[in-house]
This record gives structure tokens, C-alpha cells and sequence, in this order.
């Protein structure tokens, strides 16, 4: 046999054993993501009844109402008992009846998904001003800012609120721009949602996930853990996985920029087409703190300055370094503190 038969013989071997390989990896993974959705349709149900969101047209994803009575314990060790919400975006409605209204708007602070239903600051504030207003919270995991502007631009004739509080986070400027949002493994929801395109003031829907995350349950769990390790040991592991798909220092930095415009952008449309309503900001972290007053002083929007100082000046109102969500402590203190800062608004 000729020297460049048997090389080429070798080399057909090496491609077949590659693609062997590939295809026995692949398989491998299939029968471990059919493995876990398996394990936990048995432990858990159909996955209707057991997530908190579901996919939506409009806003991306939405609270799901079909999800059964859920009891867990957070990341505190605190039980908690999560109830199926009676609206895919209105968490909560009054249990007190009062002509005058307030809403809250925000992500997942809002959503309050780490206490037990019932015991989210909204429902805590409720009780302190019972024989004032009627209370109703709209909020979803994850949502940015105009999302959070497509639920009061919605929902405001159903409700028709007197004051608006809308509940800010640090990763909102992120999670209003598309490249800082596919920038990045964490402030990322892993799914398609709406964006602003600030220049023609036309929305597009568009997908940030990673695709593994986005559609392996199991590759999802596992990177969950992953982050759970890295969070306790600080292993620096989730800014290793974040290197490769980062913006340019400056780009990041003109991107936050229009991130915070888009902020100051959507205030100012809710209050045009809403003038008869007020409109209260106050923010959970300190992450742009002084942005997020200055847009809401700069559309004479009211601002609860450092709210989130109140919160945090309190030991044990978190789950950190799991879960940086307010805890029922946590729930509890921030209600508490805007009723008390309600006097600020008179």
C-alpha cells in the first residue's frame, strides 16, 4: 500500500473518530437533559404548574396563572408558600377598598418570588394605610424598564391609579439595551424581550440568551449551581465566562448611557399620556442612585433618595451572598419605610 493511501486511510480514521466522538457527547447531553426533565416532571409535575413565568407576545414573560401552591424554603432557610397569581402581570390587588389608589410597578423585588405571598412590602405598606388606599402591585422577575412602561401603559384604565410607585434596580440600564444585555451572563434573563430603539421610538423584540441556557433545563440548573459556588468561594468564575463576550470598556459605557436614557425616555412618556397621575421612583441598590433621581427630578417626578439605605441599614434583610432579594425581614422594613416616607408626597 502507497505511503499516501495509508495517510489518507489515517486521516479518514481520524475524522470518523471525531465525528464519533461529537455524536456520542451530543447524545450524552440529550440523555441527561431528557434525564432531569424527567426527574423532575416525576418529583414536580408538568412545568405549567411548577414555573413562576411563562413566555408572552408582548412583554416577553409574564406571571403564570396556571402555577400551583408552591412551599419552599429561600435561600435564608426561610419557608416559603408561593400562590398561583390572579393576573399574568397584577400580583396583588387591594384587600382593602378605597377610592384613592396606588400602584407598584417594578422587576423582581416586586415580584417578591423569595417570601411568601401576602408578605411582600406592597402588602406590608397595605396595612399602614389601609383606611387611605386601595393597593395594587404589578411585577415580574427580570423585567426592565419598558416593560415596566407597557404595564402602566396597560393596565392604567383598569386601575386608574392615583400614584404610581415604580420600583427601580441597578441592572435596569443593562436590561435596556440589547448589547449590554447579550453582553453578559448574569443581568441576563435568558429570553426574548422587548427593547426601545430610542432613535425611530419603535420597540423590537429581541433574544440576549445564551442557548444553553436559554433552552437546556438541566445545563441551566447546573449553571445555577455554578453560580451559587462561585458567589460563596468567590472563585471569580462568572467574570472568567463573562471575559470573552464583554463590550469594549467605552462602548459599555455609551451603552449604560442610552440604557439610562431609555429610563428617562419612558418616564417621561408615561407622564405625557398619564398627567393626572403621580409618579414615585425609589430604587432597591445603590447602583446609579444619583441617575435615577436626577431623570425623575429633571420630568418633576417625585424620588424617594437612598430608599435602599434603609433597607440595607437593617442586618439580615437579604439572602446575601445567595440572593440579594429582600427576605420577609427585608419585605417587612421596606414597607415600613415608605409609609413612613408616604409623608414626603402630601
Amino acid at each position: 500500500m502507497s505511503s499516501h493511501k495509508t495517510s489518507w486511510l489515517a486521516n479518514n480514521q481520524k475524522k470518523a473518530l471525531f465525528l464519533t466522538i461529537c455524536i456520542t457527547f451530543t447524545l450524552f447531553l440529550l440523555t441527561l437533559e431528557l434525564l432531569f426533565r424527567l426527574a423532575v416532571f416525576l418529583k414536580s409535575g408538568p412545568e405549567i404548574q411548577r414555573v413562576q413565568i411563562v413566555s408572552a407576545e408582548t412583554y416577553g414573560w409574564v406571571l403564570n396563572t396556571q402555577m400551583r401552591e408552591v412551599h419552599r424554603v429561600n435561600r435564608c432557610g426561610e419557608q416559603v408558600i408561593t400562590k398561583p397569581p390572579p393576573h399574568p402581570l397584577i400580583i396583588k390587588y387591594p384587600k382593602y377598598n378605597h377610592p384613592k389608589k396606588i400602584l407598584f410597578v417594578g422587576d423582581s423585588f416586586t415580584h417578591a418570588h423569595e417570601v411568601s405571598t401576602g408578605k411582600a412590602y406592597y402588602d406590608v405598606f397595605e396595612e399602614l394605610v389601609k383606611d387611605q388606599y386601595s393597593v395594587f402591585a404589578a411585577g415580574v422577575g427580570g423585567y426592565g424598564n419598558l416593560q415596566e412602561y407597557l404595564i402602566i401603559k396597560n393596565l392604567h384604565s383598569e386601575i386608574e391609579p392615583d400614584i404610581i410607585f415604580w420600583q427601580l434596580s441597578g441592572n435596569d440600564p443593562v436590561n435596556n439595551v440589547f448589547e449590554l444585555e447579550a453582553s453578559q451572563l448574569d443581568n441576563n434573563n435568558q429570553r426574548p424581550r422587548p427593547y426601545l430603539d430610542i432613535e425611530d421610538n419603535e420597540i423590537k423584540m429581541l433574544d440576549p440568551g445564551f442557548w444553553p441556557l436559554e433552552h437546556s433545563r438541566g445545563f441551566r440548573y447546573l449553571f445555577g449551581q455554578l453560580l451559587i459556588v462561585d458567589w460563596h468561594y468567590k472563585l471569580g468564575i462568572l467574570n472568567s465566562m463573562n471575559s470573552p463576550l464583554a463590550l469594549d470598556p467605552e462602548i459599555a459605557s455609551e451603552k449604560i448611557k442610552l440604557g439610562l436614557e431609555i429610563t428617562d425616555r419612558l418616564l417621561s412618556l408615561a407622564m405625557s399620556e398619564f398627567p393626572k397621575t403621580r409618579f414615585v421612583g425609589f430604587s432597591v441598590d445603590p447602583n446609579f442612585e444619583d441617575d435615577y433621581k436626577a431623570i425623575f427630578l429633571k420630568n418633576n417626578a417625585d424620588y424617594l433618595s437612598d430608599f435602599y439605605k434603609a433597607v440595607d441599614g437593617v442586618d439580615h434583610t437579604n439572602c446575601q451572598p445567595l440572593d440579594a432579594h429582600w427576605n420577609h425581614k427585608g419585605n417587612r422594613v421596606a414597607g415600613e419605610e415608605l409609609f413612613r416616607r408616604l409623608d414626603e408626597l402630601q
